[in-house]
């Protein structure tokens, strides 16, 4: 797409009417900072002539929009600044807002109703003591950056929301640190076949525990290492140092399993399979095997290209596993293709199963499906004998919770896992 120029006249004209207001008195008004996601989308999908068509319709639109008072400026590729003097009460924005947004969409459905509303508004309305116009549209685009980052359709501006988005900055810098210095770590859930009661393997879950923010959820830091691009350098530290942890796990006459997850991004990156094989060649042995676990969500997402790449890693004798199957995306048509070897049950079927009838069927049928497509069956959360007695009745192969044990750190693993040698 074209690099886009700004009208400094246009915006100074914009900041100049701002200033006006506030040097007036009149701080009744409030300004829109108006981000079209859906451009881009449309530019990789269709082409520059049609993300160009509805961008120009979409302008169009919010031209008609505003009053005769307000005042519309383009500040960048896909992003309006908009004034509405009078418009400062939260009802009044909350309306503008919303029409704007049923202005987008109809602009959007009527190009391809299949796309979905990427819309973000910032708003800023209430002016502080010796505020000005680069001020407000500076607090405008904040607003709009959190908005982007919750996936809001709008967001307005306060403090609260300035220092969070300040706070997730400082935590991305804190990760990066973090993931360059190796300072994160892994621990290990065990999960044991049902059938000899004995440990099988284990599932390595990453832990990040922040000098400045304390323990940080994988919820929050996964996300955070995505954005910031470094998500393939986390998948490779989660895989060298889950495989070089699990060849020294001890020995305990049997052979073990390895379950790490991999987030789409990471599947789809062009380094990964060889990552993963050179990882195996090197530290790998014969006392455990590798799966991978991915989501329902990845296996729906540019199906084709990460079918192609699980089967790659099947061909390399990597194990794959469909984690928290039922909770997403669920397509059976999937499963006559995929290569998996392996479908985990989420706990929030295990847990209910014992007092709700219809999710012991559905762990039921889920099982039986697993089987008749050749795939062990791993259940999620297993806290309770009865739990057990009942999985094992509907043949489940493998289960996992706090039952056996809680997660820990790679020697206290070994340790654990220590009592099982001679079993």
């Amino acid at each position: 797409m074209e690099a886009f120029k700004l009208d400094k006249t246009e915006h100074a004209a914009l900041e100049q009417e701002i200033d006006r207001l506030i040097q007036s008195g009149d701080t009744a008004f409030s300004v829109f900072m108006v981000d079209i996601g859906d451009v881009g989308k449309i530019f990789v999908k269709s082409g520059y002539a049609a993300s160009r068509k509805v961008f120009a319709e979409i302008e169009k639109s919010l031209q008609n929009l505003c009053r005769e008072q307000d005042r519309l400026c383009r500040v960048g590729d896909n992003t309006f600044c908009l004034l509405f003097p009078g418009v400062h009460k939260s009802g009044h924005i909350i309306l503008a807002a919303e029409k704007i947004g049923r202005t987008h969409s109809q602009a959007v459905e009527r190009f391809d109703p299949s796309l979905g509303s990427m819309l973000r508004i910032g708003i800023v309305s209430d002016v502080e003591d010796e505020e000005d116009a680069a001020t407000l549209i500076h607090k405008a685009s904040v607003a709009l950056e959190s908005a982007r980052k919750t996936e809001q359709p709008y967001e307005v501006f306060s403090q609260t929301l300035a220092l969070r988005l300040a706070e997730n900055w400082h935590l991305q810098e804190e990760l990066a640190q973090a993931i360059d210095e190796g300072s994160l770590e892994l621990y290990f859930q065990p999960k044991f076949e049902i059938a000899t009661r004995r440990p099988c393997g284990a599932e390595a879950l990453l832990r990040w525990n922040s000098e400045n923010h304390g323990p940080v959820s994988p919820g929050v830091f996964v996300p955070l290492a995505t954005e910031i691009g470094l998500m393939q350098e986390l998948t490779r530290f989660v895989f060298t140092t889950g495989i070089r942890s699990a060849a020294e796990w001890p020995n305990t006459g049997t052979r073990l399993g390895l379950a790490v997850n991999m987030e789409a991004t990471a599947l789809q990156h062009a380094e990964t399979v060889d990552m993963l094989s050179n990882a195996m060649s090197i530290w790998g042995g014969d006392n455990f095997d590798l799966t991978v676990e991915v989501t329902e969500g990845t296996l729906v997402t540019d199906c084709d290209s990460n079918f192609e790449r699980l089967n790659t890693l099947r061909s390399a004798g990597i194990g794959i596993s469909i984690d928290d199957f039922g909770t997403g995306y669920s397509s059976l048509s999937y499963f006559r293709n995929i290569p998996a070897t392996e479908l985990k049950i989420d706990q929030s079927f295990t847990s209910n199963m014992l007092e709700s009838e219809r999710d012991r069927r559905l762990v039921e049928a889920i099982i039986w499906l697993a089987h008749q497509f050749g795939m062990k069956v791993v259940a999620e959360g297993v806290q309770h004998s009865a739990e057990i007695k009942l999985l094992t009745a509907l043949k489940c192969d493998v289960i996992q919770g706090f039952y056996f044990s809680e997660t820990l750190p790679h020697d206290k693993f070994c340790e654990w896992l220590s009592r099982y040698r001679t079993r």
